[in-house]
């Protein structure tokens, strides 16, 4: 069944879209801002990136332990459109402080406050599917966000590089918070259609946000039905953490230049749809089967990637692990929604958050010295190695 006909999941839709578009030319509007200053005081970028991406993550494991049980006493819409919200002005912000300063401290304060909205923002727009669409059309919902995030991805990508080099980051920040109060406006039609996503009062299990926070991982510790998509979303993390540093420097090592980063990213989102268009069109393929067959197909897909040294390789793996590995992430999804209560669902997804961030920073500080060790190839085709046992594990608890 296709969720798009609803007019609220459409609203969420065009949000999120927006949204992600934001953030990715957020992103690149930053990298250019702290590059230039750093620059200026004759330093590299590295030192700036490195502080760039703890102020971007750190806010989610300082957070997110208790964040959801604050939005599951929400109604998650006017959550989504509040915190949206916060992040334009904050966005806003950012370049007049920083003239007014001329110090790149409160600019990481602020992207920092930008990234704690965050914590906020994810776990409502993930236990809010449910409350627009059947439980029969979950996969379908959660695949065209997934999908409507890569869209967002590339055409934040795109038309934010050229943009920033044009105008510079000022400008760029500014055209940034505006895309935030688009995906206000989108969001607040929710509003309009008389959605709000509110937890009945009697779905708490507890009263105390601590209290409501610590039952978020007991579920998860007593469950398996949530346990395991969230142990297959982080692993999805470390596959990213992994490739941030050993994937980009197996690009540049190869034949393939910067540009061919764009290309690769294109082929893994032409994989992704045609995998997700293929798992929700095998409708005698259990959610579980397609969970675990995905984890094993992107492994695959990444030591394939990691054997790889000509640029039309490189692009078939990220090919075929955009085809495997996009199931994973819209089917861990629907499985931890179909999986938690009602009024438990954000603290379940905050604990996810918590983790896989976690895991993130943590494989790039490991991935780097191993780089060095083994270079680049090691650490992918471990990886993957991992993903794919991870998936025949899967398939075999099942069983």
């Amino acid at each position: 069944m296709n969720p798009l006909p609803r007019p609220s999941f459409r609203g969420l839709l065009a949000g999120q879209v927006v949204s992600i578009a934001g953030d990715r030319f957020n992103y690149l509007a930053l990298v250019s801002l702290l590059s230039a200053h750093a620059a200026r005081l004759g330093h590299g970028p590295e030192g700036a990136l490195a502080l760039l991406a703890w102020a971007m993550l750190a806010p989610a494991l300082l957070l997110s332990p208790w964040a959801g049980a604050i939005v599951d006493r929400l109604p998650l819409v006017r959550v989504l459109v509040w915190t949206d919200l916060a992040r334009a002005l904050v966005v806003a912000a950012i370049p007049f402080a920083y003239h007014a300063t001329g110090s790149s401290t409160i600019v990481y304060g602020l992207i920092a406050l930008a990234f704690a909205l965050n914590c906020f923002f994810l776990p409502a727009r993930s236990a809010l599917p449910p409350h627009l669409v059947p439980a029969e059309s979950l996969a379908w919902a959660n695949a065209l966000l997934v999908l409507g995030g890569v869209l967002a991805t590339l055409v934040g990508t795109a038309l934010g590089g050229p943009l920033v080099d044009r105008f510079g980051p000022a400008p760029a920040l500014w055209l940034d918070a505006l895309t935030y109060l688009v995906s206000v406006a989108c969001l607040a039609t929710l509003l309009f259609q008389g959605v709000d996503g509110r937890v009945p009062r009697e779905a708490h299990e507890a009263r105390h946000p601590l209290r409501e926070a610590r039952a978020g991982w007991e579920i998860l510790s007593r469950s398996m039905e949530a346990r395991a998509p969230v142990i297959a979303s982080v692993m999805t993390w470390v596959a990213g953490g992994v490739l941030h540093v050993a994937g980009t420097a197996h690009v540049l090592g190869g034949s393939s230049k910067v540009s061919g980063l764009g290309f690769l990213i294109a082929a893994l989102a032409v994989g992704a749809a045609l995998g997700s268009w293929w798992t929700l069109t095998r409708p005698r393929t259990t959610h579980a089967l397609a969970l675990a067959r995905g984890l094993f197909g992107a492994g695959i897909g990444l030591a394939f990637f990691a054997a790889a040294r000509a640029s039309w390789a490189m692009a078939l793996a990220a090919f075929l692990t955009g085809v495997f590995a996009a199931p994973v992430f819209f089917l861990s999804e629907t499985a931890i929604q179909g999986a938690v209560p009602e009024g438990a669902r954000a603290r379940v997804f905050s604990a996810r958050d918590f983790l896989a961030r976690g895991a993130f920073l943590l494989t790039t500080a490991v991935a780097a010295p191993a780089v060095a060790l083994w270079g680049t190839a090691v650490p992918i085709a471990a990886t993957g190695a991992g993903m794919a046992i991870l998936g025949a594990v899967t398939l075999l608890r099942r069983r």
